[in-house]
């Protein structure tokens, strides 16, 4: 650099010093996390998708470490573990919604009952206009 360079550069936002840069090759933060480092959710990860080989029902199956957890959790909870009940409750909640199966269909109304409401409706709605 040359002070010719350094006259004709204007030092402003977002235009730092030439001197105070960062050096080409040199890290902002050098006691930051390693390269390769990895964190506790890639372990995690790796960890449950790992495949493990069981025998269920004199078969021999592969599953991953996550289907094998919530396999085991399943069956506490159908022998009326109240822990694995709860957790597993906890877990569908969470993951599926609140929402079950029942409450998501639409139940069909009859023609006569659409008729009744209908009616009733309309009849609401006169009184409401009488109102006002």
């Amino acid at each position: 650099m040359s002070a010719s360079d350094d006259q004709d550069y204007e030092v402003g936002y977002r235009k730092p010093p030439k001197n105070t840069r960062f050096r080409k090759g040199q890290s902002g933060n050098p006691k930051g996390r390693p390269k390769g480092a990895r964190g506790l959710k890639t372990d995690l990860r790796a960890e449950l998708s790992e495949r493990v080989t069981i025998t269920e029902n004199g078969r021999r199956k592969t599953l991953t470490k996550q289907q094998l957890v919530m396999k085991q959790l399943t069956a506490r909870a159908v022998k009326a573990d109240i822990r694995a009940i709860s957790k597993l409750a906890e877990l569908a909640i969470a993951l599926l919604g609140p929402e079950d199966e029942a409450s998501q269909v639409e139940d069909k109304l009859s023609e006569e009952d659409e008729a009744i409401l209908q009616s009733f409706l309309e009849r609401n709605a006169g009184e409401q206009g009488n109102e006002q």
